[in-house]
């Protein structure tokens, strides 16, 4: 009976000290994420470790994005993962957000060519949010106004129509409070 007693502690002294050391470890990489998200508010750079919360990789996003740096910030959603609708909701507002940053840009330069195609992605980001998390009302408004500024209807004669070839092409922007041609 001693003998049993003996190994049932030696056993649950193992496993406590297991418990302990695996905490021990999982506290050690939530106090390297929250470093880490800490960096990225403060706008430093930082690296991000292997197996991180997926808050470090939303954090990293918004860092990306408010520095212009879009495609480096979308690489980013695989490393989401899992995580809750409000932050895969974040993630693509901050997306749609860096996009009209970059529209607004080419449209104050006059390269609205280049700015119809990233008002369409802004839309895209902004319906992204949405679908995550329908009551994001900043999502709502952005999507509203990006929609304003770039229409989603289709022109008449563009598609399907056999007298294209005929028809003078249309040079004039959908950007609203842009010159349009003779009064």
């Amino acid at each position: 009976m001693r003998r049993v007693a003996f190994w049932l502690l030696v056993l649950c002294t193992a496993a406590a000290t297991a418990g302990t050391v695996w905490f021990a470890y999982a506290l050690r990489g939530d106090m390297v994420d929250n470093r880490t998200i800490r960096l990225f508010h403060a706008g430093n750079e930082a690296e991000m470790r292997d197996g991180a919360d997926p808050r470090v990789a939303y954090a990293r996003a918004l860092f990306l994005a408010w520095r212009d740096r879009v495609a480096e910030a979308e690489v980013l959603a695989p490393m989401l993962g899992d995580a809750p609708p409000d932050l895969w909701s974040g993630f693509h507002l901050a997306i749609g957000n860096a996009r009209m940053r970059a529209a607004f840009e080419f449209i104050e330069t006059s390269r609205l060519e280049e700015a119809v195609p990233e008002v369409e992605l802004a839309k895209r980001a902004y319906r992204d949010a949405l679908r995550a998390s329908p009551g994001n009302y900043d999502a709502k408004v952005n999507l509203d106004l990006a929609s304003r500024l770039v229409r989603d209807m289709p022109r008449e004669g563009q598609e399907g129509s056999e007298e294209t070839d005929r028809q003078p092409r249309r040079v004039w922007t959908d950007l609203p409070g842009l010159p349009r041609g003779e009064p």
